[in-house]
């Protein structure tokens, strides 16, 4: 019982934590002269937008009735795990006449037999394009990167988007797309026109069910071929399979996996290699580790810059000439494209102090020592044997490291509270080492000096001095 209590709690406080991403939902109207209808919309913002002047993406969600709320609720996620900025939302729900859904009017290209409403999507798009996009750039704050988002005939639409208004939206996002709709309309119209279109890095995502029959009688087995063959190079789409799932239990998953997607490069956009500092012995290669967890990092190693085919970098890699690797973080929609920054060097290993009459033995650093009070912690520490030691802090601003009197490290406003860690290739001897760090005070300083025997083992375990 108390374990189920603790789990109640547990999820009452993450989806709590989740929903503080986005402020209360907007209910709002505009009225289309192309619809010739008033047409209701729900817009939800960052929690933070009234405190800001960032601009944000606006994603347009599709049945926005029913799939309003769970893209609201998985994109917050989405926030909270930093695996997207923050957006604007926009639900758009649909128009009911005397109890009569209108979807099938405005999301579908063609007339079809047996429903005479069909065949709108050109106005509905047109509705988008030149009525309720200006609308919420007139109103918010946006950047003019869009995304679009629908399931069933709402996927079927946001396909159709994609060939009509390439640029209208960057990303583009399916859940169960009705592909099979008219003699499979939709992916025959793809296949004539994708090999002449051009998308400048265009996101597309399309989710479904993997069950044989769904997945042939939609038509996806058929998209996903034309995609295949025809999908230009600034297109860059993904089809996932879902087994086990139903028709209308398809959007979850494809909302979740269709917003990584999107985003992939969004979490590495800050990615370093770690050590991110220090020197490498030519014969004594020395392992990097980068955070390569949902990541598109590509990497070479004869000083030419990588490209999307470029070898992919697992979460480690062994280098011996530093100034040759190159790592470049890609992503799908080119946003977050960057290079990351590799600043080792190569080198020799440095000597000990000749300087010995300032190791005083009380001064030789230990797990208890503290800065003085203006931040500044000065002493010495004793190398035992050659090798690589790693030098780790997280440090705030203006902080400087100096080792045998030459700086190492200053930190700045952009380095600041990131953990930096420097690898030195030492002979067996006594080093002074400086730190000022005035910030800190009288407080311990919570640096580490570490021993690596290889410099490719788990240094971190090693602990010589921590303070």
């Amino acid at each position: 019982m108390r374990a189920r209590l603790f789990l109640v709690a547990a999820l009452s406080i993450l989806y709590s934590d989740v929903r503080a991403q986005f402020a209360a939902p907007i209910k709002d109207s505009i009225y289309s002269a192309v619809l010739g209808e008033q047409r209701n919309i729900v817009v939800t913002l960052p929690s933070n937008y009234a405190n800001d002047t960032a601009s944000y993406d606006v994603w347009y969600v599709l049945d926005g009735e029913w799939d309003g709320p769970l893209f609201t609720t998985i994109f917050s996620y989405m926030v909270n795990m930093k695996f997207a900025p923050p957006a604007i939302l926009v639900a758009v729900p649909n128009r009911y006449v005397a109890g009569f859904n209108l979807r099938n009017r405005d999301l579908t290209p063609t007339k079809f037999r047996d429903v005479d409403s069909s065949g709108g999507a050109a106005n509905y798009l047109l509705f988008f394009e030149k009525e309720l996009l200006p609308y919420i750039n007139k109103r918010y704050r946006t950047n003019w990167e869009n995304g679009l988002m629908g399931g069933s005939f709402g996927g079927l639409f946001t396909i159709y988007a994609l060939l009509e208004r390439p640029s209208l939206f960057h990303f583009y996002a399916t859940a169960d797309p009705a592909l099979h709709n008219d003699g499979q309309q939709i992916p025959r119209l793809a296949a004539k026109r994708l090999p002449t279109m051009h998308f400048p890095n265009t996101v597309l995502s399309i989710g479904g069910r993997s069950e044989s029959v769904s997945y042939h009688t939609m038509a996806r087995a058929m998209m996903d071929s034309v995609l295949a063959v025809a999908a230009p190079a600034g297109l860059h789409w993904r089809s996932v399979l879902y087994p086990d799932e139903i028709h209308s239990s398809t959007p979850f998953k494809s909302i979740y996996d269709g917003l990584k997607f999107s985003y992939l490069g969004y979490y590495v956009r800050s990615a370093r290699t770690y050590p991110n500092l220090g020197i490498v012995l030519k014969d004594r290669p020395v392992k990097l580790f980068v955070p390569t967890d949902y990541s598109d990092i590509r990497y070479t190693t004869d000083g030419t810059t990588p490209t999307r085919s470029s070898e992919k970098l697992d979460d480690h890699i062994l280098v011996s000439e530093p100034e040759k690797l190159k790592l470049f973080s890609f992503s799908p929609s080119g946003r977050w494209d960057h290079q990351i920054p590799v600043d080792l060097r190569s080198g020799d290993y440095l000597l000990p102090s000749h300087k010995m009459t300032k190791f005083k033995p009380d001064r030789k650093l230990s797990g208890n020592f503290k800065g003085n009070s203006a931040g500044v912690m000065d002493g010495w520490v004793q190398i035992d044997s050659d090798g690589y030691y790693v030098l780790q802090c997280t440090p705030p601003a203006g902080t400087k490291l100096l080792f045998n009197d030459s700086l190492l490290l200053h930190t700045d406003a952009k380095t600041a509270n990131t953990r930096q860690a420097i690898i030195l290739p030492l002979r067996s001897g006594k080093y002074s080492l400086r730190v000022e760090c005035l910030a800190c005070g009288t407080a311990p300083l919570y640096f580490g000096l570490y021993y690596s025997k290889s410099g490719q083992d788990d240094w971190w375990m090693n602990p010589i001095v921590k303070w």
